[in-house]
Parts: C-alpha cells; structure tokens; sequence
C-alpha cells in the first residue's frame, strides 16, 4: 500500500507511507528556501512522487490532513511576515473585534491586501474565490479536489484526516511504545476547533479519545506574549523559552500572578479562572513594567505548572503511565522535561518536530488504518514500521556533489577526496567549526547530524564564534548537544533512561556532563537539550563521536542547524556550500568531500 500525506499550512510538508514505511518525508521550504513555507508542497510532493514508477497513479490514497485549513492565511502568506505585520493584525484586525466592539472580525485579505500572493498554487482558483464571502468554507470542501487535481487521480482517493487524531498518532507511532496501553496527549495553538485533547491507544493501536477541549489557551497565550516581547509569532516561541531561564522569581511575581489568575487545570481539564479578552493586549497592558526576562521567567513556569498538574491529574484519573505527547506546544523542551520529572509518569516520548508539519507523516499512517478497516481486516500497531530516526529527505550522490565542488575558488579552498572523521575530529579538537550535508536530509525543526554545524562543546567561544560568523542567534540562545549513548548517563541527570534521539527533553546535566560541554548547554541553569545517539541510528556521526571521544575523552559535540540565518537548514550540496562560503565556517563535510577554507 502506497500513501502520499500532506500538511498545507504553516511549514508544508509532505510524506510517503509504503507498506507500513514511512520511506519519504520532507518539508517545502527545503526546496523554496523561504523558511516556514507555507505554499502547497509542489516540490515535497515531487521528491516523494519521484522513486514510483507510475508517479501518483501507483497511489492507493492520499491524507490531507485537518479538516480545516486556513485559506487567507495561505493567500496572505503568513509564513513571510515580520513582527510589524503581527502587530499590524493585532491593531486593526484583533483589537476592533475583541475590545472595541466591532461586530464583525475583518479578513485577513481586508487587513492584508498588498500581500494577497496569487503566484502559488492553485493559482486560477485563488483569483476566482478570493473575494467570496464564503471562501473559507468552500475552500475545506474543495481542498480534496485540488489536490486530486494537482495529482491526476480520482477524489475519492484524498482524504481528510482530522487535526488532533494526526497529533495523537504522530506522538504514539514515533514511539517505542506498541506493546501497551498509551495515553496520548495533544496540545497546540489550534486545529479543527480543538487545542488538546486526551486519547488512549490499546496495546493494538486502537485509538480513543477521552477528553477534548478548545480552551485550552496555552499555546496562543504564548504565541502572543512572544509578541509583547518584541519577538515574531510562530517561529520565535523558542526563543521566549531560552530567555526564560534568566529570569528571576522575585521580580517576575506580578507577571506569574498574572497569568495564574487566567487558565488552570481542574483533574484532566482545562478551566478559566478569568477569561482574557484578547491574547496580546489584555496581556500587554497587564505586564508593563515587568522586565522582558521576567515575563518570559513567569509565563515558562506558568506553563510547566499547568502542563505537569494536567499530566500528572490523567495518569491517576484513567491509570496509565507511559505517556506521549505531540502538537505545538509539546515542542516546549522544558515543560517536556518537567513531566519527564513526574513520579506519576513512568515511561515517556516526545517525537521529533511534533508541531503541525508532522502530521505529513502521521495523517498517512491514519488512513492506511481507515482503508484497512474498510476492507474489513483488522488494525495492528505492528502495521507500522518502527520510527527510530526522521533521516527521510533526499541525499546527494558523487556526482551531484562533484559538480557543486568544482564551483569554488580552488585558491580559497582545499577539498580533498574522501573522508576521514579522525581527521575532521581533529579539526573539531583544534577549534574548528565543521558543517556536515551528507547522509538523508533529517525531517523537522531540529538538525540531528545530517545537516549540522559542529563544534567542541567544551569550547565556549565556539559559541561566540557560530553565533558572530554564521548563526547571528540571540545572545540569550544556548545551543544543543548531540551525545552518545555510553556517555548519557555520566552526562545527564536522566533517572527513568528516557529516549530522546530528537532534542526533545531538556535534561539537567551533572557536573561532568557539563564540564564537558558547557558551550552545549544553557548558561543561567546549566541544561541540556540532547540528542542522544546511538550507532544504529546514525553509524558516521557516531564513528565522529567516537574519534573525538578518542583525542578529547568527551563523547558530545556541540550540535547547531546548518543554516544561515533566517533561512531553512540546508539541503542540497550547493546549499551547504553557499553557507560555507558567505559565513565563518571553516570547514564542509559532504558524503565524498571534506572541504576547508584556507587560511
């Protein structure tokens, strides 16, 4: 059974499921190079298309999923606005509506009009439908149709699949967990009316949900106080979640109090104490005053103490402890390191990238479950290939590579044939900052190795370093480890042996851990975001671990993104080598390549 998936929104993506394998998984701005691109995933659908023989006909299905997709945020292109255009929006869209009275809520074509983008598929449609008063709705029907359009199959072969159910499967089907009951967590700014919700997966895979709420504000409350801090919605939260930790207590109390006197957890459900009129100004006007570290210090504790009571309250009231989370907001490594603390959780998971461009993995994985049980044969979570690792974007072969490579300026650079990670261990030893862009090009927010720039951890002006020549990354930002997993316990204080493959958890480290990588490590509290790898998942960045560990006696590099700032990580070889050469990097590893700047 073949399946293409997609998510069309903020970050598209796109998936391909064959035989229970999720063989293919990529997101569209890795081929526009416009960062969140939130366009129809032309090109992710082509790189997942390409292998099949009769292209999209070879198809059994195709999931699209939500049910509700956001039609004048995509004509508007949401994903190119600065933080002027959200405070434009909150102005005079928002503000009329929720506290000046207005009684009707202007588009965000009205409020938006330069910014209607008809370049963009399906382009003939847009033009037709856009000032339509009931465009919105008529856009959820007629997604199916598009799509099967765009692909030359039936309609009857697209199918929605609801928001939340994608986030909940996601989460339990990138665990380890298929052998027991599972209670599933999602939680996020929005989908389909809902913004969490609770489900059970037996020890088969059935799916059910036992609790549903739309108010749940915490993902859209810190949406927006990213935005009271100056900082862009929806690409920027974890930025707030970096600052948090120099806050301090006893001048961040009127902003904790603040938001305590909002959402709470009653059991396993979310319950307003004083319901906010707006997610910005009512906040805005309520947190003058405080300092920009402190409101971030009390909104991060706010929500670690709402996300573990509500945790912690439905594991005892449904009596499973082996928990996994998924959505937006599980992209919050602090919380997720917070409930890894709970007594009451015994067993836990987060996947990787679980906000909305997951769910072109995931809505796949639905509907081969929805056309099994329509041929009447039973669902099994053995159905479906473990996910050990989101290495599932295209590779670069020698000669795509050779081609790229003959581009530079030989007097500038020296590239030598072949690689030996003794010697770029070396190089990571003496100081260096080497880039890697080999092997599958990782799915999702977070670089795990494929395409990463690493470093020496123990070096903290290597932090200096990436940030002034290549990341330009806030001052506050601390950067990642990816730790090998012989070294994990020595490194950091992770009791219930947690896996986290994909920097999903913050840890606290020990004493050891962090004098062998402060540089990886947040300053003000001395945490770690790890990935923690083992050989089978990726044997070369491994084998680089081990030659390192060989000359250093430290088993982590510092781990960062390869990309230049405000653009997506990097994809093909002439992607890394354009990085490489208008940055500081001083040094590129590609599959058949090493490439050094000369001094």
């Amino acid at each position: 059974m073949k399946i293409l998936s997609l998510y069309w929104g903020l970050c598209s993506s796109a998936s391909l499921l064959v035989d229970g394998v999720v063989a293919k998984a990529v997101h569209e701005e890795r081929f526009t190079r416009k960062k969140n691109e939130d366009a129809f995933p032309e090109k992710a659908i082509q790189y997942c298309l390409k292998d099949l023989k009769n292209g999209a006909q070879d198809l059994d299905g195709v999931a699209l999923a939500s049910y509700v997709s956001p039609l004048d945020d995509i004509l508007v292109k949401r994903s190119t606005w600065s933080t002027e255009d959200y405070l434009h929006e909150q102005r005079f869209r928002w503000k009329p509506y929720l506290i000046q009275g207005e009684k009707k809520l202007k588009s965000l074509i009205e409020t938006f009009p330069e910014k209607i983008d008809f370049d963009q598929f399906p382009s003939e449609y847009f033009k037709a439908n856009f000032e339509k008063p009931d465009r919105m709705e008529q856009f959820y029907r007629d997604r199916t149709k598009l799509v099967a359009d765009y692909l030359a199959i039936p309609e009857e072969k697209v199918h929605l699949i609801e928001h939340h159910r994608c986030h909940a499967a996601y989460a339990y089907y990138s665990s380890p967990f298929r052998d027991k009951e599972v209670l599933a967590f999602t939680i996020d700014g929005m989908g389909d009316g809902l913004n969490a919700t609770i489900g059970i997966f037996d020890n088969k895979a059935t799916y059910r949900r036992v609790y549903e709420t739309a108010e749940c504000n915490i993902g859209r409350i810190y949406r927006y106080i990213t935005l009271v801090l100056g900082m862009k919605p929806n690409e920027h939260e974890f930025k707030v979640m970096g600052l948090a930790p120099y806050g301090k207590e006893k001048y961040a109390k009127r902003a904790l109090d603040c938001f305590r006197e909002t959402l709470y957890v009653e059991g396993h459900e979310f319950k307003w104490k004083i319901k906010p009129t707006d997610s910005y100004f009512w906040f805005r006007d309520r947190l003058e005053g405080v300092r920009f570290d402190n409101i971030a210090w009390a909104l991060q504790i706010w929500v670690e103490e709402l996300l573990t009571a509500w945790v912690q309250n439905a594991v005892k009231d449904f009596g499973i402890s082996t928990v996994v989370l998924s959505g937006g907001v599980a992209m919050n490594i602090k919380a997720m390191g917070k409930i890894a603390e709970l007594p009451e959780v015994k067993k836990m998971f987060i996947g990787g990238s679980g906000s909305d461009e997951s769910m072109a993995i995931s809505s796949g994985i639905c509907l081969a479950e929805d056309l099994a049980q329509e041929k009447g044969q039973k669902w099994d979570a053995k159905q479906v290939a473990d996910l050990p690792h989101l290495y599932l974007g295209p590779d670069a072969d020698f000669a795509s590579e050779e081609q790229a490579v003959k581009k530079l300026d030989q007097r500038h650079f020296e590239v030598r044939k072949g690689v030996d990670v003794e010697s770029i261990a070396q190089l990571l030893a003496d100081g260096k900052i080497i880039a890697r862009s080999a092997g599958r090009m990782e799915f999702g927010q977070r670089a795990l190795g494929n395409r990463s720039i690493f470093a020496d951890p123990s070096r903290l002006e290597a932090k200096e370093k990436i940030n002034a020549a290549i990341k330009s990354r806030d001052f506050w930002m601390p950067f990642a480890p990816v730790v090998m997993d012989k070294c994990a316990d020595r490194y950091l204080l992770n009791p219930k042996k947690l896996k986290c493959p994909h920097m999903t958890i913050g840890f606290a480290t020990t004493d050891e851990g962090h004098a062998a990588m402060p540089a990886a490590c947040h300053p003000a509290d001395r945490s770690a975001r790890p990935q923690i790898l083992n050989r089978e998942v990726n044997p070369d960045v491994y084998a680089l671990l081990e030659a390192f560990e060989k000359i250093t006696g430290r088993g982590a590099l510092l781990n960062t993104s390869f990309n230049l700032h405000g653009f997506p990580i990097v994809n093909t070889p002439e992607d890394a080598i354009y990085v490489l050469e208008n940055s500081g990097l001083e040094g590129l590893w590609l599959n058949h390549f090493l490439i050094l700047k000369k001094v």
